[in-house]
């Protein structure tokens, strides 16, 4: 049986809560910023909030090793990072977080071909369910044609862009873990926002040769996305530590897809369509059962 101590799990929910928020933060700050100078804004936000915890713990431990991974963690993470506000500036926050359900099916799929790692039965449900939940959700209401959802996915830029952030992310989480054995979760989080933030600062100002427009009505949610998001990689980064890894991605996707509808619903307009609420109850499901170990 799966056993989960009690600070594990709250670290873990303030982590899926965190990121649910900045999502729906950064969606609602896409529209003023073009998506480098959002990321960069975004990215610089998070360095203060990382940097005090990095002082209030007095830790800044790297070892021998750590930054040729550190750096492909960052470059990593500022592609899936940029892709993730092209796609929240052209499409519905309902309809491509969701697409992030598939970062357990790509990463399952790639341990199957390049390890020789074969799904176990459990995988293989969970996997079946999250990409028939995926193709349920972008069904369109008027037209539940199957044939349709293709036409769909692939006409939408929003879903190609997020699909690129499946297969980076799907990456990622492992990089972590590799980069925080060496080094302490709060210096490995200090110094990949730091690292991401200088190297798009240096863009903007190698690219950019007006003064770049700040718009005021974007600045509250940019700012509350940053804040959200530093304290959900930090929560992350010592939930990893503490348990499995699998459940830490599992209730954050879970609590992802959920808080994608409602949100998208409640502050956005977004429509709450039948094929919607089915294709995510079906990923609810499904995600979890890629992830976690043996249930059974």
């Amino acid at each position: 049986m799966l056993a989960v101590s009690l600070p594990a799990l709250i670290l873990t929910l303030v982590c899926a809560a965190g990121f649910a928020a900045s999502d729906y933060f950064r969606k609602a700050a896409s529209s003023h910023f073009p998506p480098v100078l959002l990321l960069t804004l975004f990215l610089v936000g998070e360095v203060p909030l990382l940097g005090a915890w990095v002082a209030y713990t007095g830790s800044l431990t790297v070892l021998d090793g750590y930054w040729p991974l550190g750096v492909v963690t960052a470059a990593a993470g500022i592609l899936a990072n940029l892709f993730f506000l092209m796609a929240l500036r052209v499409s519905s926050l309902s309809l491509t977080v969701p697409v992030l359900g598939l970062v357990p099916v790509i990463t399952t799929v790639f341990a199957a071909v390049a390890l020789d790692e074969i799904p176990t039965m459990q995988q293989g449900v969970g996997i079946a369910l999250a990409v028939i939940g995926l193709m349920t959700l972008y069904l369109p209401a008027e037209n539940p044609n199957p044939i349709t959802v293709f036409k769909r996915f692939a006409t939408d830029k929003g879903a190609r862009y997020m699909l690129l952030v499946a297969v980076l992310w799907s990456a990622t989480a492992p990089l972590d873990k590799a980069s925080m054995a060496l080094s302490s979760p709060e210096s490995h989080g200090f110094i990949q926002v730091c690292m991401m933030s200088v190297v798009l600062i240096g863009y903007l100002a190698a690219t950019q040769r007006r003064s770049l427009a700040i718009a005021r009505a974007g600045i509250t949610p940019a700012a509350l996305a940053s804040i959200a998001a530093g304290v959900a990689y930090a929560a992350q980064l010592v939930a990893y530590q503490l348990t499995l890894i699998g459940v830490v991605e599992s209730l954050k996707r879970v609590i992802g897809l959920l808080s994608a509808v409602l949100l998208g619903r409640i502050f956005l307009g977004e429509p709450l369509t039948t094929p919607k609420l089915i294709g995510i109850g079906f990923m609810v499901v499904g995600v979890p059962l890629i992830i976690l170990p043996p249930l059974l």
